[in-house]
């Protein structure tokens, strides 16, 4: 987890400012349950040879919220208690997490390898698109409450989370497809998907109307191979 740097005012609120952003760079290839390939195989590691299959585009459409292998919803949560003093300082926005919703992928690369043979044969996927995504929300959200989920993501859910994540070009996932089958490959970022409310605390201990939203922040990057 990042440690928290000097704290950024915001509409009367103290919201963590994170100076230390993660290192970004990709993770572990992801494999879906029943892909196509020989077990074991998938890596990434380079891989070279005459016999090897690469990855072409599939002109599929790039999806927004790609489903991520073994993510599920958390739990319901319960939401903060009103204070019981009669005063609590000066009215300040406040970000409250009410369920920790499972991640998915931004696509900005789609690949695929058909083997027609009857043995297995080795395949790389490149990816050869990149794009960046950044922290947001399913309503509008202002840069002050960007900071805000932002801050609130990184102190309970991920600490890698980060306000602007670009993919890299380059990056390798290899493997054995198996005989007379295909394996897909989607290279994208990895979104951490929260949904809850922003809502305003005044001076009395009361607080205002909430504005629920889904609100994500990126945290990885890696091919998802299925």
């Amino acid at each position: 987890m990042g440690t928290i740097a000097a704290a950024l005012l915001i509409m009367g609120s103290s919201v963590p400012a994170f100076a230390d952003e993660p290192a970004q760079k990709p993770g572990p290839v992801l494999i879906a349950e029943g892909a196509g390939v020989v077990p074991g195989t998938v890596t990434d590691a380079p891989i070279a040879g005459s016999e090897v299959a690469e990855g072409v585009d599939s002109g599929a459409p790039l999806e927004e919220d790609l489903p991520i292998p073994g993510e599920t919803d958390g739990p319901e949560l319960l939401g903060p208690k009103e204070p019981l003093s009669e005063y609590c300082g000066p009215g300040h926005w406040f970000a409250h997490i009410t369920k920790n919703k499972k991640n998915t992928m931004k696509v900005y690369d789609k690949a695929f390898v058909k083997n027609t043979k009857s043995y297995s044969i080795d395949f790389k996927f490149t990816s050869k698109k990149a794009g960046t995504t950044t922290v947001g929300g399913s309503v509008t959200l202002s840069g002050e409450f960007k900071a805000l989920w932002l801050g609130k993501i990184k102190a309970e859910v991920n600490g890698n989370a980060s306000k602007s994540w670009t993919s890299e070009l380059g990056v390798e996932a290899t493997g054995k497809v198996k005989a007379h089958d295909t394996v897909y490959g989607d290279y994208g970022i990895m979104k951490e998907n929260v949904y809850g409310y922003t809502a305003y605390r005044y001076s009395n201990c009361k607080t205002g109307s909430k504005q629920y939203t889904t609100a994500w922040a990126p945290y990885r990057e890696g091919w998802l191979i299925h």
